[in-house]
């Protein structure tokens, strides 16, 4: 599923209305959230499971997660869920390294088209039909973002890694471009993800005020840098939090003393950057 975003965002404001208003560079009034701006997100129907099963005797209980996904492994992740049984011997090409496998179900880790080896996601395929890729625990959100479609596309979009790595997968086994379900398993309470984009030739900057009535989880960085020679900096409220070569990308957290709540901040990124946020609505 892409994240939609508005043009040349000058003010980025989580509401206590529990949307999101975007302002334009040019005066205008401010533009409701659609589904894009802010995706919900949900958790696997075996996560459920999972829970469930937690009040089971010692005797009774599983010895590993439902199926076998490793949830104490995952971070920031997305799935999708086929309408037939999968042949696992159909998706075993798509792997550059294979961890786990089983009758069952495959783990291990896939190239993202265009990207180097660092940004691989890690795959889980059941024979059910469950697809789900992810990040691991200690990769903040911020390395989701799809920037190299960003920066060759309309600008008018975000589209994360794991798209690009799902519709690689859903092509092997016959299934159409899939609409992903996102999840974090490192924060089960969260509600929200929002990705916020911005690129030097469309202002490159924009503030965000995020209420107090909210609860976040996590504050992430992105950048990258197309063929300036003097490299990319993103900077919040004055500082430089990242600073990143010529062609290279970047990514990073944000503490919460940097990024306080019901307090205008200002991002400034140099060549494309952006904000990724976790959180609960009240």
């Amino acid at each position: 599923m892409s994240l939609s975003r508005v043009r040349k965002p000058t003010l980025i404001v989580l509401s206590l209305l529990l949307a999101l208003a975007v302002l334009g560079l040019a005066p205008q009034p401010a533009v409701p959230a659609s589904e894009g701006n802010a995706i919900a997100l949900k958790a696997p129907s075996f996560v459920q499971v999972a829970s469930a099963q937690e009040d089971t005797t010692a005797q009774d209980a599983p010895a590993a997660a439902p199926m076998g996904f490793p949830q104490d492994e995952a971070g920031i992740s997305a799935y999708f869920r086929s309408a037939s049984p999968v042949n696992l011997a159909d998706v075993r090409s798509v792997y550059r390294v294979i961890e786990v496998e089983t009758a069952d179900y495959i783990i291990g880790s896939v190239a993202v088209p265009d990207y180097a080896e660092e940004y691989d996601v890690h795959l889980y395929v059941h024979r059910d039909g469950w697809f789900l890729v992810y990040y691991q625990v200690t990769d903040p959100v911020a390395k989701t973002f799809d920037w190299k479609n960003y920066a060759d596309g309309a600008r008018t979009e975000i589209r994360t890694k794991f798209d690009k790595a799902a519709v690689t997968v859903a092509s092997l086994v016959g299934v159409p471009t899939p609409s992903l379900t996102y999840y974090d398993f490192r924060y089960p309470n969260a509600t929200q993800m929002m990705l916020i984009a911005e690129d030097q030739d469309n202002g490159e900057q924009f503030t965000v005020k995020m209420p107090s009535s909210f609860q976040y989880y996590e504050r992430s960085w992105g950048l990258y840098n197309t063929d300036h020679y003097y490299g990319s900096q993103w900077q919040l409220d004055g500082a430089t939090i990242g600073n990143i070569c010529n062609g290279c990308l970047g990514y990073g957290t944000l503490t919460a003393s940097q990024l306080l709540p019901d307090a205008t901040h200002t991002i400034v990124i140099d060549d494309f950057g952006g904000l990724a946020l976790i959180y609960r609505m009240p």
